[in-house]
């Protein structure tokens, strides 16, 4: 292993340092008032004493008996050793601190996110993942990541969030003394950046065995069968790893990300992996067909890090999403010639372009989703009627609309909602505008017509209304009577439910729980586990967990996505945009029908569909 002997400085938090001055602050305010501002006590310490009055007689112009006034000469010599001590002083105090800081390496820096950090200058790597400051063969100062080789892909959230929040403020550090003092754009390179293969090529860092590579990637079709270099296939020139993992459980936002990691991907032409190590939901495989083939393997282990993004290898993870898709990316895929959600078209296209790759369920779900929707949808669609797709979320997500934010959306507006798609195209009393291309699509389906007294009237077919939702009681409330269940292979049940289908109740101990109320945080953390209460919720190592809480783990996800599947192939959907899976409904029907056409309606106030981020 070969290491450049030039010093090394990586950053670290810095250690909080408290420090107390007695100067004042140990002085009561009596005191310290007294002291310094009363005239009286400045008075008492002959301060202000009384002095005699001035004499009258007026100043000699001839020096007495010729002698020289020492005083004046005197005072001056003092004047010119204080001014010289101070000066040296000043001089030797900025050698020693320069030589200080020569050698131990440290300098203080405020990080964005409200914590220091400070620059620790070593000849040997640090022990843990951290960003560096490294010196090149020509002498210039580089940043670059370092990754112990010792340490498991994918490393934990919070140690990729600290090497982001490292690598700025390295990157800010250098930045401050040259011109470019500027936020770089999405994609303007950080000249000061060295990635790590470069580091390596030039000794800076420890050369990767081809061995350590990332063990936890789903594997595709070629990745199954070319598990090493050996077979001739070289190492992938640019990748994005997408790490599939949450902290709030939450399976709407894995998704999305995963679609956009994909098509940002594709759009800067990088390999895309996998990797489901950490997540809660279990295997990839268990939800989803292969990934499309990759014609290269991935990079080592130590080359992947989540910053800057442009490195060769980069990596996505919850953690690091406000990274890769925060203001910089809004701000450089962002239309910026349109107005309002018309600007998010283009980020809408990379979203897009990971349904069509990805989302392709395990062969028995999907076939169970054609046969559901054929017979959800083609009676309704042979009569000339609109199928409407209903998607209303409950448990810990709730509204965005304020007076709904505590609560949420009633449901008569779901059913007004759906009864406006209904009405739109044969009420001439709606005003033209965004409804007005819905008469076009639904030329095919004229309303019947029915003689009365020898006249002919319109009668439409009635829409069939297709419900999903997370809170199993949602089902049998009297807005929603009128409304199909949306699929019945995977059902989350009540636990008046799951009481009455085992017979049995114990009236002192709560053995069974169901999902009344939606989907909760805490109730997936807690499936199929020994759950007293929340502190038992945060005692859970999610690192190891039981084999029947997994296969419980996997019902409910398989039951979302069935959900989602069949409710994209509806006509229309109504749904609240601040659901995750209401975004992904919209990106199911398209651009075109959810918002050109608006085949997508949103009930949660006035805001139009939005981005991951």
């Amino acid at each position: 292993m070969i290491i450049n002997a030039t010093k090394k400085m990586h950053a670290r938090r810095k250690p909080d340092l408290s420090i107390s001055s007695t100067s004042y602050s140990q002085l009561s305010p009596s005191i310290t008032s007294a002291t310094f501002l009363s005239p009286r006590v400045a008075s008492q310490r002959h301060l202000l004493g009384r002095s005699p009055p001035p004499s009258p007689s007026l100043p000699s112009l001839i020096p007495r008996h010729g002698k020289k006034p020492t005083s004046s000469v005197h005072s001056r010599l003092v004047k010119r050793l204080l001014i010289g001590f101070c000066g040296v002083t000043i001089l030797v105090w900025l050698i020693v601190r320069q030589l200080y800081f020569s050698h131990s390496g440290i300098l203080d820096l405020d990080s964005d996110d409200g914590g220091d950090y400070e620059l620790v200058g070593d000849s040997s790597l640090p022990q843990e993942p951290s960003a560096i400051m490294v010196t090149d063969a020509k002498g210039n100062s580089k940043w670059t990541v370092s990754i112990p080789v010792t340490y498991e892909f994918p490393l934990k959230p919070t140690q990729y969030q600290e090497i982001c929040s490292q690598s700025m403020e390295l990157s800010k550090q250098l930045r401050s003394n040259s011109l470019t003092k500027h936020m770089l754009g999405y994609y303007q390179q950080d000249k000061n950046f060295l990635d790590v293969q470069d580091a390596e090529d030039q000794g800076l860092l420890p050369t990767t065995k081809g061995s350590s590579r990332p063990k936890g990637f789903v594997d595709d079709a070629s990745m199954a069968n070319h598990k090493s270099a050996s077979n001739g296939l070289k190492v992938c020139d640019r990748s994005l790893t997408y790490v599939m993992e949450t902290a709030d459980a939450g399976f709407g936002m894995t998704l999305l990300r995963l679609w956009m990691s994909y098509g940002l991907a594709k759009k800067e032409h990088r390999a895309f992996f996998i990797d489901d190590t950490r997540w809660p939901y279990g295997k990839y495989s268990t939800y989803f067909a292969p990934p499309p083939a990759i014609s290269c393997i991935p990079p080592p282990k130590t080359h992947i890090i989540p910053c800057p993004h442009s490195a060769r290898h980069i990596l996505v993870s919850a953690a690091t999403a406000h990274h890769t898709f925060g203001h910089a990316f809004t701000e450089q895929y962002e239309d910026a010639t349109k107005m309002e959600v018309q600007r998010q078209a283009p980020i809408f296209a990379l979203l897009r372009e990971g349904y069509e790759a990805l989302f392709h369920l395990r062969p028995d779900d999907s076939k169970y989703v054609a046969r559901q929707a054929e017979e959800l949808y083609g009676a309704t669609r042979k009569a000339g009627g609109m199928a409407v797709g209903m998607h209303v979320r409950r448990g810990d997500a709730h509204p965005y609309e304020y007076q709904y934010s505590k609560d949420y959306i009633p449901l008569d507006r779901y059913i007004d909602a759906a009864r406006r798609f209904h009405i739109s195209p044969y009420e001439s009393s709606i005003p033209a505008g965004k409804y007005k291309s819905k008469l076009k699509k639904n030329k095919k389906r004229t309303p019947d017509t029915i003689t009365n007294n020898g006249k002919e009237e319109k009668q439409s077919t009635p829409p069939t209304l297709i419900l999903a939702s997370d809170d199993p009681d949602i089902y049998l409330t009297a807005e929603m009577s009128g409304a199909v269940r949306a699929q019945d292979r995977i059902i989350l049940a009540t636990k008046t439910t799951l009481e009455a289908a085992s017979g049995r109740k114990n009236p002192w101990i709560d053995e069974i729980s169901g999902w009344e109320g939606g989907f909760y945080r805490d109730v997936f953390w807690s499936l199929g586990r020994p759950v007293g209460n929340a502190l038992d919720i945060n005692q859970l190592d999610n690192n190891d967990v039981p084999e029947g809480a997994l296969r419980l783990r996997e019902l409910v996800g398989r039951a979302y996505l069935l959900d989602l599947a069949v409710l994209g192939r509806a006509d229309v959907v109504v749904c609240t945009v601040s659901s995750a899976g209401c975004r992904i409904l919209a990106v199911m029907l398209g651009w075109e029908r959810a918002v050109i056409d608006g085949e997508w309606r949103n009930v949660d106030g006035e805001f139009e569909w939005r981005g991951i981020v």
